[in-house]
């Protein structure tokens, strides 16, 4: 099989991908995906969303040993489906930080500043509560913001007590503040790579969807790629690029994929007896995540009164189909805030997240106590770098991942703050009414958070940076997304960033496809 264009992967990148390059009806696209459709009704349930972790729908990868939370493994799911992690994810529109972006540019990525992309993200969104200068309102995506549980509301009169100013959209003019977040949703269900972008092109004669089929690797000929080997059905089969070959497969796919095609840092290859096709001592580094922390919560008074809705997990699916409404009508993310901290006095330096317990309730069949409501988060932009890197050369084995968290001591004494910080705004006025005693942790002494973050903390389901975009020796690839010393690749995905952004990072990936198709399809950007 020929085509103009290969895609390797479907997930948020390669959708987005897959829809702009298909327009063209002159060009053939291939989008090969590892995993295959999502076949439950609830992938699209916003309160389900954790119930595709470990099943069909998610790699189920897990870091290496942590050393800086106590040698624990940490449970590392991504999506294995049409959608890819857009499928199990919890659906938050968080485009991140003006800075960011600028940031990118400063490093010597021009056309990445906040002003750059900016007109990318308002071209995939229809936002259904925004129409400005910042939000689009006719792009495949939809975007809203969600009902919230009454506690929300006790949350955002909270941080702003606590001199938190209220910001009613955190992806416009400021992002500092507390509100209620966007997300991706359409009618009540979840709008994902997969309803925005390919089922509407379903029936294009020019794109070629191939499931279930796990790339191996990327057929170099003579420093250029020429296609892809893929496993499917028990063979080996073989798909050639006209034009070019897009890695999209993420921040853990792209690396591992480069290096088995011998495109890495040449002394991990040789000892894994891959030949070196391309010295990249890039691909597989600089690995950045977003990690939770010290679990902080209050313990509600009244439980009754805030928790609505069956006790169990299938009557509430029952419920939500019935009419779209219950505890699962929602993702339970729905407030939270951008706060600064010391030291940090441009940009928000946290993100926190509030959420009653009923979500964790029916996430859990019950084992969590819904009598509960909490505040997590996570820094905004981690120091710590970690990476990706071979198990060995066999394609079927996964690769190791270690995100590294909390080796920079800079993490741990922010992350100390934030839970300070989190403490507060959970034992302030608006909630002594409903709240029994003082919120959780009681012992809030330097140390014994500290070994809560140790005992604790985890992914938030945030990789970037292994294949990152930039100029130095390390840079994996230009500002084009093309791979360096190697003609008609690219990659797409998160993997490219050069620094990751201030928040849930499946917004930008998708503006990062939006302006690599242009970039793919010389047109201006």
């Amino acid at each position: 099989m020929s085509f103009d264009y290969i895609i390797v992967g479907a997930g948020s990148a390669g959708c987005v991908l897959a829809h702009r390059l298909s327009a063209n009806p002159d060009c053939k696209v291939a989008l090969i995906e590892a995993g295959g459709e999502p076949d439950t009704n609830h992938a699209t349930i916003p309160g389900a969303a954790t119930r595709m972790q470990g099943t069909k729908l998610d790699w189920a990868f897990s870091t290496v040993p942590q050393k800086h939370l106590f040698d624990r493994r940490i449970a590392y799911p991504r999506g294995r489906a049409v959608g890819g992690t857009s499928v199990i994810n919890m659906m938050m529109y968080v485009r991140g930080n003006r800075a960011d972006y600028d940031h990118w540019r400063s490093l010597g990525n021009a056309g990445w500043g906040y002003d750059d992309v900016l007109p990318y993200f308002r071209r995939s969104e229809t936002n259904e509560n925004f129409s400005d200068a910042y939000h689009g309102i006719d792009g495949p995506l939809s975007v809203t913001t969600p009902q919230h549980h009454p506690l929300c509301e006790r949350f955002v009169a909270a941080a702003q007590s606590v001199g938190i100013p209220f910001n009613p959209d955190f992806n416009g003019a400021v992002q500092a503040g507390c509100g209620y977040f966007q997300a991706t949703l359409r009618a009540g269900r979840r709008c994902g790579a997969k309803e925005a972008f390919i089922d509407p092109i379903r029936g294009h004669a020019n794109l070629t969807l191939i499931r279930n089929a796990l790339v191996i690797r990327l057929v170099i000929d003579r420093g250029r790629a020429v296609g892809v080997e893929y496993f499917v059905d028990g063979s080996i089969e073989r798909a050639s690029a006209d034009g070019e070959v897009i890695c999209a497969a993420g921040a853990i796919g792209s690396p591992h994929l480069l290096m088995l095609s011998g495109l890495g840092p040449s002394a991990h290859l040789a000892s894994h007896g891959i030949p070196v096709v391309a010295d990249l001592p890039g691909v597989g580094q600089d690995l950045q995540d977003h990690s939770g922390g010290c679990p902080v919560h209050g313990v509600l008074k009244e439980p009754d009164s805030y928790i609505a809705g069956p006790g169990d997990f299938v009557s509430a699916v029952a419920d939500f189909e019935a009419g779209g409404g219950g505890p699962l009508a929602t993702h339970h993310l729905d407030a939270g805030a951008f706060l600064y901290l010391s030291g940090d006095d441009t940009v928000p330096a946290y993100q926190a997240i509030f959420m009653p317990g009923v979500a964790e309730f029916y996430r859990t069949d019950g084992i969590s106590d819904r009598t509960r409501f909490f505040l997590g988060g996570y820094l905004c932009r981690p120091r710590s770098r970690g990476t990706v890197t071979l198990a060995s050369g066999n394609p079927l084995d996964r690769p190791l991942i270690d995100p590294n968290y909390f080796d920079d001591p800079e993490d741990l004494r922010l992350a100390v703050e934030a839970t300070h910080r989190r403490i507060e705004i959970l034992n302030a006025a608006p909630f002594d009414d409903v709240r029994l005693g003082q919120a959780q942790p009681g012992d809030a002494s330097d140390a014994n958070i500290i070994n809560l973050i140790r005992r604790n903390a985890s992914t938030t389901w945030h990789p970037t940076s292994t294949c990152r975009m930039g100029t130095d020796a390390r840079a994996v690839v230009d500002g084009a997304l093309r791979v360096r010393g190697i003609e008609r690749l690219r990659i797409c995905d998160a993997s490219v960033m050069p620094t990751m952004t201030s928040g849930n990072v499946n917004a930008p990936i998708m503006m990062i496809a939006e302006k690599a198709a242009d970039l793919i399809l010389g047109k201006p950007v």
